[in-house]
C-alpha cells in the first residue's frame, strides 16, 4: 500500500500505511523502529488534514511506548488520545483508552513503589 500511495501521490493513504507498518514493527519486536514509524505516520496523517482516527493512531503509539517501558510517555499519549477523541467527538475507542490509562497508572504506581516494573 505504501509503495502505491507514494507512486500515486496519496499522502493520506501513505500516512496510514506508515502507522500500520509501525504497529507491525512494534509487535514483532522492533519497538524503536515501530515507535518512529508510528510517530511519523501520525504526524503525516495530521498534516493531510485528517482528523477521524487520529486518536486511534496516538493510542497505538502509546501502546508501543508501553512495550518499550516508556510508561510516562505512554500515559501522556493516552491522555492526548483521550483529549483528541473528545475534540473530534470520536467515542468508539474511549473505553479502551481509559482501560489502558488505568493499567498504565497502576504500572506507574507499582514501579514507584519498587514492587513490579
Amino acid at each position: 500500500m505504501d509503495a502505491v500511495a507514494t507512486e500515486q501521490g496519496f499522502p493520506f493513504w501513505r500516512a496510514q500505511a506508515t502507522v500500520y507498518r509501525g504497529w507491525v514493527k512494534a509487535n514483532i519486536g522492533d519497538v524503536a523502529e515501530g515507535i518512529s514509524l508510528l510517530r511519523d505516520g501520525a504526524s503525516a496523517y495530521s498534516a493531510t488534514g485528517g482528523k477521524w482516527g487520529i486518536s486511534y493512531y496516538i493510542a497505538l503509539l502509546a501502546k508501543a511506548c508501553e512495550v518499550a517501558g516508556q510508561i510516562e510517555e505512554a500515559l501522556a499519549l493516552v491522555n492526548e488520545a483521550l483529549q483528541t477523541a473528545d475534540n473530534t467527538e470520536e467515542r468508539w475507542l474511549v473505553a479502551e483508552m481509559n482501560r489502558h490509562k488505568g493499567q498504565l497508572l497502576a504500572r506507574q504506581f507499582r514501579r514507584r513503589r519498587g514492587t513490579v516494573s
